[in-house]
């Protein structure tokens, strides 16, 4: 789907213009219907609320009348929107305008081009637009790792049928909606037919994924910095997203390691406060998040959570607080005592009852196991957020 306001990117649409309706334009088309018969002769047909509605109004030649009773009878079936080719009607009848600016449904005028071209053109665009959420079952299957080599094979070249020596992999993480970031990059491939061929873009759990097809001579890091300069020929701003990417591979029996990689990585940027992040600086979080998949491990972290939790609601203490402050310094003593304006020996204490509510008095394994729980939820934290 595309919204209307993407319609004046058609520069073949001759002057396109929009004059009723204008906060509908963020209005989603999932398709452009022709109407163009008397619907008081025959019966209305039902429109749908994505329905792009394209007319010449020729059944109505000289009767505003008409005009105004079918498109007001179109516009109540709550369509997406009017474009109407100036062919019989130069203007439309003022009330008209007034249900559509009142309904926020748009009502655009373009004049001459063929209608069947206008249809042509919108379709097209919808089906390219459609293409970046074409393989959400593939990537679910990719994710999971548990295909066969056939199975994979089977899944990148349905992705990917062209192939390439070499590939990676880039996850965009914008913050919210997506559609500027589809818009920019949708342009910019329109644009670009060296960017075409180079990339496949997927969108996929609120993330765009891009594969980039690379040669066997690029190192590691290129992807990335190959994704920042496109990113920048878009026109995206840099601060609305993280940027994560994956190593070169080879192989599409690889596929699936470079995409865990890739979602990991954008993942752990945002975690960390960090703009963009190469898998090969994963660190811990390259265990966390596969661990974050397995539902007993989960359960097992959000259990102790709670139970931490229960104890400073029950005793008005901050444990948790401290645990989070003690993990991020690198379980520091000093440094998180500065930070919490404590004591170190109060931070000690803290922590002394944090290793009886874990069940982990004179464990050495208390301080990784803290460190995995803490950073454990915060990726269990973003998922729910």
């Amino acid at each position: 789907m595309i919204h209307i306001r993407e319609l004046f990117r058609l520069q073949e649409i001759r002057n396109l213009r929009v004059i009723a309706g204008q906060e509908g334009l963020e209005r989603t088309v999932t398709e452009a219907v022709l109407f163009e018969y008397d619907p008081s002769r025959v019966q209305l047909p039902d429109f749908y609320r994505g329905d792009l509605v394209v007319t010449t109004l020729a059944y109505a030649r000289g009767d505003r009348q008409l005009v105004t009773q079918s498109l007001l009878a179109l516009m109540k079936q709550g369509i997406a929107g009017l474009l109407v080719k100036t062919a019989y009607f130069s203007e439309l009848p003022q009330e008209v305008t007034d249900r559509a600016n009142q309904l926020r449904t748009p009502v655009l005028l373009f004049d001459d081009t063929y209608i069947e071209e206008v249809i042509l053109q919108v379709t097209e665009i919808i089906r390219g637009k459609r293409h970046f959420a074409g393989f959400e079952k593939e990537l679910d299957a990719l994710m999971r790792g548990d295909l066969t080599e056939e199975q994979t094979k089977r899944h990148v070249r349905r992705i990917d049928p062209v192939g390439s020596e070499a590939y990676s992999i880039c996850a965009l993480y914008p913050h919210g909606h997506m559609p500027g970031l589809e818009d920019g990059l949708y342009e910019l491939l329109a644009r670009d037919e060296h960017a075409a061929h180079r990339y496949v873009f997927m969108e996929w759990k609120g993330m765009i994924l891009a594969l980039c097809r690379a040669s066997a001579a690029e190192r590691e890091g290129d992807g990335l910095a190959q994704m920042e300069a496109l990113l920048g020929s878009a026109g995206i701003q840099r601060g609305t997203l993280e940027v994560g990417a994956s190593g070169i591979y080879t192989g599409e029996t690889a596929f699936g390691m470079a995409l865990r990689e890739a979602i990991y990585a954008a993942r752990t940027a945002r975690l960390c406060g960090r703009p963009a992040l190469p898998a090969g600086e994963l660190g811990l979080y390259g265990y966390l998040f596969p661990m974050s998949e397995n539902p007993f491990i989960c359960q097992r972290c959000r259990h102790v959570m709670a139970r931490i939790r229960s104890y400073d609601a029950q005793n008005h203490t901050n444990l948790e607080h401290t645990a989070r402050v003690y993990v991020a310094q690198n379980l520091d003593v000093a440094s998180a005592a500065r930070l919490l304006y404590q004591h170190p020996n109060t931070v000690r204490y803290r922590l002394g009852k944090i290793q009886k509510i874990m069940r982990m008095e004179g464990d050495a394994f208390f301080e990784p196991m803290l460190s995995l729980t803490i950073n454990l939820m915060k990726i269990l934290e973003e998922e729910a957020g």
